[in-house]
């Protein structure tokens, strides 16, 4: 029985691997995320724990899932969770039939993305764009956020939108993140927000840095203001980050002060 039971297990993995659909005798059948050590998303949205999968039809036991099209974990302005599952749960449903369609679009010549956009594979499309957005990424294995898995195709702000209200730039302490400048604020760190103030004009209105002294550089403290006199070659700098994938509220250097988009803590959680 125990063989017979992990035989099944066996094949519902290397099914849904290979991106084949388990039947079962009555014909229900659902591909899954697969991968999840603890819980598992289903392509009708359902999310489970491992143990309430059914490992013949590969569908969640709905009575037992912890619910469908679930966003619990994640920005309802970024839409980036924290959670892999959670992401592909809340791309399934149909409140983010728009948000779908534009990534969809975004991403419809890249190879990763090519088959599920042109079947139309909504499922298969999810699964790929919360593994793999990039955009949530820094540099190498570093992430932008602890939200880093992504519905959207960038979670960095366009930069024709126009800025939040409430987005107040401060100028940090040498060596500080901005995590760390902008909760001095009783604030939190926007990294969506950074190519907004990623400019000489913004640098300059908040250090004492002439126009031959800013230039472009890279690195996951920028922008930022060389305020160290011991660096010699940068003191008295303003450096504008040229990378997008730098961009990080993480990021610090002991020779710079960091210029940081904060913004109020307050639930921004998709309902």
């Amino acid at each position: 029985a125990a063989f017979g039971l992990a035989a099944t297990m066996l094949v519902c993995f290397l099914g849904g691997a290979a991106g084949l659909e388990p039947r079962s005798e009555k014909g229900t059948s659902c591909r899954n995320t697969v991968q999840g050590v603890n819980l598992i998303t289903d392509d009708k949205g359902y999310v489970c724990k491992t143990e309430n999968l059914d490992w013949v039809t590969g569908c969640c036991i709905t009575d037992k899932s912890e619910g469908q099209h679930l966003c619990d974990t994640c920005d309802s302005e970024s839409m980036c969770c924290l959670i892999y599952e959670m992401c592909v749960s809340c791309c399934l449903g149909p409140q983010q039939e728009d948000l779908r369609k534009q990534a969809m679009d975004v991403y419809r010549q890249k190879l990763t993305f090519k088959a599920s956009v042109n079947n139309n594979d909504v499922f298969e499309f999810c699964r790929a764009s919360c593994r793999t957005s990039s955009k949530s990424t820094v540099h190498g294995n570093a992430y932008m956020s602890n939200s880093r898995f992504c519905i959207s195709p960038s979670p960095l702000a366009s930069k024709t939108t126009k800025p939040p209200a409430d987005l107040k730039v401060v100028a940090g302490d040498q060596g500080a993140s901005c995590d760390q400048v902008c909760a001095l604020q009783n604030a939190k760190c926007d990294a969506r927000f950074l190519p907004f103030i990623n400019n000489c004009g913004a640098l300059q209105d908040n250090f004492p840095c002439p126009g031959v002294k800013c230039e472009e550089n890279y690195g996951h403290d920028q922008p930022a203001y060389v305020s160290n006199p011991a660096n010699k070659e940068k003191f008295g700098t303003c450096l504008i980050n040229k990378k997008e994938q730098y961009f990080s509220c993480a990021g610090n250097h002991a020779d710079t002060q960091r210029l940081c988009p904060c913004r109020p803590m307050k639930d921004t959680k998709v309902g």
